[in-house]
């Protein structure tokens, strides 16, 4: 570990699809030692990830002092509720998305519970925020390295303190932060909003939203 990583919080990525690979690609450009929890730490096709990135378990990557969860959604209730005691008090960014046929049902989402609201019932001792989740992710890592500085990223938490956290994540992968609201306000960035799923500069996201009213 060098002494930029030294000072800046360790990351768990849950997850090694192309959400989870995404994410600990960019935060590990930064500079973040970066841990990608899954369940097939030595398969192949993590071998595109930087070298510096720690293929681990799903228990060792939730020890990281912040948390990623990037994983299909029909697993992220066992995986999330197996790991409260990891994930307690610490800022876990939710980028998951019901998009799968029967997913959003099985989970009892509808449209007077978002994403967010859902995942903080499962961990009233985390600090739940959502991030990415309104971005393909077959764009994630290509937006951010060839228009960096350029795209916003809609985001959602509940309280000053843990949006400044979740805004510095954001920026440091060469995103835009924009804050949508709380939890219960977050419908925009869930399936079906309106802003999923899309790219948006901050002034067109402003733009979309300000329609909603």
């Amino acid at each position: 570990m060098n002494a930029a990583q030294s000072s800046l919080p360790s990351i768990g990525v849950l997850g090694s699809g192309p959400v989870g690979q995404g994410i600990a690609e960019l935060l590990s450009r930064a500079e973040y030692s970066v841990s990608l929890g899954t369940r097939q730490p030595n398969s192949a096709k993590l071998d595109r990830m930087p070298f510096q990135v720690e293929r681990t378990t799903f228990e060792h990557a939730a020890r990281a002092d912040c948390v990623f969860l990037a994983v299909l959604h029909s697993a992220s209730r066992n995986l999330v509720t197996s790991l409260r005691d990891e994930l307690e008090g610490k800022l876990l960014v939710d980028t998951d998305n019901a998009w799968l046929p029967g997913h959003a049902r099985a989970a009892g989402l509808n449209g007077s519970l978002t994403e967010g609201s859902w995942m903080a019932q499962l961990l009233p001792a985390v600090r739940v925020t959502r991030a990415f989740s309104h971005i393909d992710w077959d764009k994630l890592v290509p937006a951010a390295t060839h228009q960096p500085e350029t795209w916003a990223v809609g985001y959602a938490a509940d309280d000053p303190h843990t949006a400044q956290e979740l805004e510095t994540l954001i920026r440091a992968m060469h995103y835009l932060p924009y804050l949508i609201g709380t939890l219960a306000e977050s419908a925009a960035i869930d399936v079906g909003g309106v802003l999923w799923p899309g790219m948006y500069t901050p002034a067109r996201m402003r733009a979309v939203l300000g329609g909603m009213a």
